[in-house]
């Protein structure tokens, strides 16, 4: 009876379908009746309530295809990112007549993935990413790889091309265990068994990668499960979302407390974990309570303000023991920073006290020794550590506190002092442009609340001030995937229209994933697009030749695997031929000119891109780079 009823109110079944089912189970007909007027009393009396908000439970029919549309809608999804999939049919049918659903299409899954990303980093809110089958999947894992290294929650789609009743016969596009290639990439991967588990698969899918910690989750099923028709139960997200708030041991913030008060030099590493949390704010409240200087290991936003006086740099080769000061400390405390390592010594010595507060509690003393595991979300964890210290503080602390505090404002007011000097290079005004121009001028010229998309390679970021709350913000490349930058200024911008984008790339990383372009063009999505192209992948370059400092290759100036001139690629070009107004820029005065007409165009909701000739930087370039022999053609040099 409760299933009649629920297909009652669904409107499954009619009034006449509602009560011969009720006869059929042996009721009279004036009973059946009669809970048929009850039935229709009470959805009269809660009509007015829901009206605004749809059911928690819902029973829907439909094909598979729109039974995945509808719990898209109660995962709340607004945008969907994909690229064509014919098997995908009943999915795209389904979308006409549920316009709350924007399908984005993408002309390659890689950029079309990061764009996905981009999206849920600017906005925190739901989205998913479809390819066709296990061929597009394979062109999107690189950014799914991106997803999983940044610890994003993006949900990955891709159907299975063998269906069903003919899986196992290597059909055409066809592999085995599809759901098993992304499972090391992601936090969930399963593969539904029928129609009427699709809309509950997709659940699992939301629930997984929406979990702290975030991260990517991957779902499939066969083809034809998606042209079936089904019959299954539709869950709005609020009901078995798991985002969890959890506050730390208060044990432990007690231990961390006193800890921080006893301390002679604290440091304090801030993370991700922090902008998602938005807690910026107390973070640098704990900072100026106990004068504390402030750094912060690769990710992808900057989450303290870099003009405060406690702020003393990022550290550059994510070690600790990298930062220019303090040299001596005593502890340190990471606020939600990944600590991703990249060198044998741990990030903090085993002979410094550390604390480390986070949600990511498999990444916690993998390597470093800790002294107190705060596992909790930070907003809290720094709430309960805020009061926890207040209550130790005394006129001894708070005094050994503010000289900390000078002690590091003079650090920093010299740093700040020196940074000015950049325009003092004698290159300044080269042409081609050194990266430092480029990127000081386009730091003079972005808003005071512009997001900077950051793909560049090795390009330092200097002179932006960034500030996550109300600045400029930084969506740093992170993850280790070429192709991510113009998808997830995309992707940015679908999610921050009011704000000004900025993407800064590298002309190797532009050439991995260029395709976002044409959405850009397509949804007159402006953003400013700037490609540092100096005709080489730099950046491996340098690492390649620092490997073999007095090898071949730098004797005989042989250079594998770096010139990318010869014929000199025109990104400009490129843009174009995605329907986005670019020009080459060679020197600063253009360079000037051509942020200005960038400007304009964004203001005509129009993406713009300029192509920078950027002199090339590193260990052993010179001005003739080595081209490798081709056959037919003898061995030399030419000029760049």
């Amino acid at each position: 009876m409760r299933d009649l009823v629920g297909q009652y109110l669904s409107k499954s079944i009619s009034r006449r379908g509602f009560l011969d089912n009720m006869k059929a189970t042996g009721i009279t007909v004036a009973a059946a009746q009669g809970v048929l007027s009850s039935l229709n009393a009470s959805a009269q009396t809660t009509k007015t309530v829901e009206s605004s908000a749809p059911p928690v439970v819902k029973t829907f029919q439909g094909t598979g295809g729109a039974c995945f549309a509808e719990q898209l809608m109660a995962c709340g999804v607004k945008y969907i990112f994909g690229n064509s999939a014919s098997e995908d049919a009943q999915f795209y049918e389904a979308l006409v007549d549920r316009p709350q659903l924007n399908y984005i299409l993408t002309p390659h899954e890689g950029p079309g993935a990061a764009m996905a990303a981009g999206y849920i980093k600017a906005s925190q809110t739901p989205t998913i990413v479809m390819q066709a089958g296990a061929v597009g999947l394979m062109n999107a894992m690189g950014q799914v790889f991106n997803a999983y290294k940044e610890q994003t929650p993006l949900v990955v789609y891709s159907y299975r091309t063998d269906q069903s009743k003919r899986a196992g016969r290597d059909g055409f596009e066809e592999i085995a265990n599809q759901e098993q290639v992304l499972q090391p990439l992601t936090k969930y991967t399963w593969m539904a068994r029928g129609s009427s588990m699709i809309a509950e698969t997709t659940r699992q899918a939301f629930k997984s990668a929406w979990t702290p910690p975030f991260g990517p989750s991957y779902m499939t099923w066969h083809s034809d499960y998606t042209q079936e028709r089904t019959r299954t139960e539709i869950i709005q997200q609020s009901h078995f979302d798991t985002r969890m708030r959890v506050r730390p041991n208060p044990v432990e913030i007690e231990a961390a407390a006193k800890l921080l008060v006893e301390a002679k030099m604290p440091i304090m590493i801030v993370g991700d974990e922090i902008y998602k949390a938005k807690a910026v704010g107390k973070a640098v409240k704990l900072a100026e309570m106990l004068g504390m200087p402030v750094t912060q290991m690769r990710q992808i936003w900057a989450n303290f303000p870099e003009a405060h006086p406690l702020w003393v740099g990022n550290a550059p080769s994510g070690t600790l023991s990298s930062i220019t000061w303090p040299k001596q400390y005593d502890l340190a405390i990471n606020i939600g920073n990944k600590m991703q390592h990249n060198g044998i010594a741990p990030i903090v010595s085993h002979n410094v006290k550390f604390i480390d507060m986070r949600i990511d509690y498999q990444n916690m003393g993998k390597v470093m020794t800790t002294d107190v595991p705060l596992v909790g979300d930070v907003a809290l964890g720094l709430d309960d550590l805020i009061a926890a210290v207040e209550q130790l503080l005394n006129d001894r602390i708070r005094a050994e506190a503010a000289q900390r505090a000078i002690e590091v404002r003079k650090y920093t007011d010299q740093a700040r002092l020196l940074l000015k000097g950049i325009v003092n290079n004698p290159e300044w005004n080269n042409s081609p442009l050194i990266a430092d121009r480029v990127t000081w001028e386009v730091a003079q010229f972005a808003d005071p609340d512009a997001i900077i998309v950051h793909e560049a390679g090795s390009v330092a970021m200097h002179s932006f001030d960034f500030n996550p709350v109300g600045g400029r913000e930084l969506f740093f490349y992170y993850g280790g995937h070429l192709g991510s930058g113009v998808g997830t200024s995309a992707g940015v911008k679908l999610a921050r229209p009011d704000q000004q984008v900025i993407c800064l790339v590298g002309d190797g990383s532009f050439l991995f994933g260029p395709h976002a372009l044409w959405n850009m063009a397509r949804l007159e999505l402006p953003v400013i697009t700037i490609v540092y192209n100096n005709h080489a992948y730099a950046g491996p370059h340098t690492r390649t030749i620092a490997n073999v400092p007095s090898g071949r290759m730098v004797e005989t100036g042989h250079y594998m695997g770096s010139y990318l001139g010869n014929p000199d690629m025109n990104m400009a070009s490129i843009a174009q031929g995605f329907g986005v107004q670019a020009e080459v820029v060679r020197d600063p005065l253009q360079l000037k000119k051509a942020l200005a007409k960038a400007k304009a165009q964004t203001l005509e909701g129009k993406p713009y891109l300029i192509d920078v000739q950027v002199a090339r930087r590193g260990i052993g370039w010179t001005d003739s780079p080595w081209i490798p022999p081709v056959k037919g053609r003898p061995m030399k040099s030419k000029k760049a």
